[in-house]
């Protein structure tokens, strides 16, 4: 029964076969036309279809897709993958005990489920909040004046980020992506990001924050096709530091954006309880 529920989750869980976990490759030397184009409002174009290489969200210190992480568990391998937190130097999260207690709890919940709350977010087609789905799936970027959006393949969910120095939401208001706010050092898109309701998790396997979190994001665009994108999270309520994590992200050519919903009638979360099946 336990490899059925394993099996029911990879399914869920499931990518590209072109996305399988494999070493991320090393940046390519900067391209010819770099620096870019600037558009009217002055901001870098940057604009098309982005991806990290490897992606998948069974762990933030052990990166891999729903797709390895199975065959490493049939083949009774164990596989190490670099680790996406590159601050603190361990690579790993620096929770407080309660909240390492925790997560551990949520890690054991979601191998064996019994009830919903132990179902991964996303997998019961709730959003992937922030900074979840630049880690996770395949996302255009669109530069209106003024601003730039981010629209992701995963529900079509999307962010907009302003960067006419605003302030932020007052502190009452919570959103799943949070409230966001640009500016632009050279070609790095620097991002502060509040207000979240930290309803998502970070990974499959229960890392989390709470609503008291804050993020900087840095999105360095090395040249055309090549970007690092790197997010400190601070919440002292959770983590006895800010810490650090950094994806590699390649732009690749230009199609379509899939189709990628949740629908009315979805079984999904269901069949990966285990409940009274033990």
């Amino acid at each position: 029964m336990r490899s059925l529920v394993i099996l029911a989750i990879v399914l869920a869980l499931a990518v590209p076969a072109s996305s399988q976990q494999r070493p991320a490759p090393n940046p390519a030397a900067p391209a010819a036309q770099w620096p870019p184009a600037r558009l009217p409002d002055g901001q870098p174009d940057v604009q098309g279809l982005w991806r990290p290489p490897v992606n998948g969200t069974q762990s933030l210190t052990n990166p891999m897709t729903g797709e390895a992480e199975f065959v490493a568990r049939i083949q009774g391998v164990q596989l190490r993958a670099p680790s996406r937190i590159i601050d603190p130097p361990n690579g790993l999260i620096p929770y407080q005990p309660w909240a390492a207690a925790r997560q551990a709890q949520q890690a054991r919940d979601w191998e064996y489920p019994t009830r919903i709350e132990h179902i991964d977010t996303q997998n019961r087609c709730l959003l992937g909040g922030a900074p979840r789905p630049f880690y996770n799936t395949r996302f255009r970027i669109l530069q209106p004046d003024g601003m730039i959006v981010f629209v992701w393949d995963d529900y079509h969910s999307f962010r907009v980020v302003p960067l006419d120095g605003r302030p932020h939401l007052g502190r009452d208001v919570k959103l799943w992506m949070g409230d966001s706010r640009g500016r632009w050092e050279g070609t790095t898109l620097v991002v502060d990001v509040t207000n979240l309701n930290a309803k998502f998790r970070l990974s499959v396997v229960g890392d989390f924050f709470t609503d008291n979190a804050h993020l900087v994001e840095r999105l360095t665009f090395v040249d055309a096709t090549t970007m690092n994108y790197e997010v400190t999270i601070d919440d002292p309520s959770v983590f006895t530091r800010p810490w650090t994590m950094r994806v590699l992200e390649r732009k690749g050519p230009e199609d379509e954006v899939q189709e990628f919903a949740c629908h009315e009638g979805d079984r999904t979360s269901d069949t990966m309880l285990i409940g009274d099946k033990k």
